[in-house]
């Protein structure tokens, strides 16, 4: 518990201290509480909060953000506190909290997913688990890649009208469809919508990483499309072989990196492109040439965010796609725009997403 001579200080730093005295005060008050925060009782904790609370009022943002962060990962970490840091208007705050802090119930979730920025719901879209509750807000208020992120989140649980709402969103968007089609727990129904409905390239992809369980859920006239689009997908198969031993050779060597992916592309060798994405990625080689069929590149830049690659790079590669021709500046334009707003963790969620997908697909 607070020393006496804490409590005095404390009195003393709220009614009289300056500001940089109140952050020190509140910093020792934080150690204090961190340093036996499991041990504590109820009563105890609650006082914590009061004194933590009354501090932390009016400090600045980079005060605010550091509280947050030290006090996100405890389990016991005072209740009213870690509302008002998740209630934070600057992001940089409430980040920390929305994502990790277990103090918060889905119903705070909820209110806070109503009530704040796109920022906001895109943290909470990445907690390790999320609520049907809160996935129906983020699912009804988020913007793409708050969908994006909660549909690719493994810990993420749907009502009925949250995936009703999911699959409505997917039809205008591959990623998402693809994101949503993934998923182990999508009732087989909304599977054969998304499958009745999407762009062809993306019904490849699902239908490679569907597994024989599921297939058998398929509508028959479906399965049938289902297995001519898997059959397709094999035949006229590359011949890989020999360009992605030498690229893993010069991998080997330490030297592959983003420089020479980049004049692979400028030189509009697909094949070593698509080896060396392989190889820097960690996925399978057929899933990366899969990635590249079809008309949109939203695939690719997935892969190229989840790899740090920069948008110079990423244009070069896009230019490589068959039957491209090049995108248009236009096309080109859309993509760098959507480059922009894909974050490294929604990447890296997604990629994780499909390589379980297809360690699935195979081992089935």
């Amino acid at each position: 518990m607070p020393s006496a001579s804490i409590i005095e200080e404390l009195e003393d730093a709220i009614s009289r201290g300056t500001s940089g005295r109140r952050v020190e005060t509140l910093r020792r008050v934080t150690d204090l509480f961190l340093r036996d925060a499991e041990r504590y009782t109820e009563a105890q904790i609650e006082l914590f909060d009061d004194v933590i609370l009354r501090l932390s009022s009016a400090m600045e943002k980079a005060v605010r953000r550091e509280l947050a962060e030290r006090l996100a990962p405890v389990m016991s970490a005072p209740k009213t506190i870690i509302r008002s840091l998740a209630q934070d208007d600057e992001i940089d705050v409430a980040r920390p909290i929305l994502m990790l802090s277990a103090q918060l119930d889905d119903t705070t979730l909820a209110a806070i997913a109503r009530t704040k920025s796109q920022e906001h719901m895109l943290a909470i879209a990445g907690r390790k688990t999320v609520g049907e509750t809160v996935t129906d807000v983020l699912v009804e208020r988020g913007d793409s890649r708050v969908a994006m992120s909660v549909a690719a989140n493994e810990g993420a649980r749907f009502s009925t009208k949250g995936y009703d709402a999911l699959v409505e969103r997917s039809k205008d968007d591959d990623l998402l469809a693809e994101c949503v089609g993934l998923r182990k727990d999508i009732p087989p129904y909304l599977f054969r919508v998304i499958l009745s409905t999407a762009r062809e390239e993306v019904r490849k992809r699902l239908v490679a990483t569907t597994t024989a369980r599921e297939k058998v859920q398929l509508s028959g006239a479906l399965a049938g499309v289902a297995d001519r689009i898997a059959v397709g997908t094999a035949d006229g198969a590359r011949d890989y072989t020999a360009i992605h031993r030498a690229i893993v050779v010069q991998h080997g060597r330490g030297a592959l990196g983003e420089n020479e992916l980049r004049a692979y592309a400028e030189a509009g060798k697909f094949d070593e492109t698509v080896c060396s994405l392989s190889v820097l990625c960690g996925v399978p080689l057929d899933m990366v040439e899969r990635l590249f069929v079809g008309d949109r590149p939203d695939p690719i830049l997935i892969l190229a965010r989840a790899a740090g690659l920069s948008w110079a790079t990423l244009r070069a590669i896009l230019q490589t796609r068959p039957g491209s021709g090049g995108l248009a500046p236009a096309a080109l334009e859309e993509a760098r725009e959507s480059y922009a707003k894909l974050t490294t963790h929604t990447a890296l969620r997604v990629l994780r997403f499909w390589q379980v997908r297809e360690s699935s697909a195979a081992s089935g």
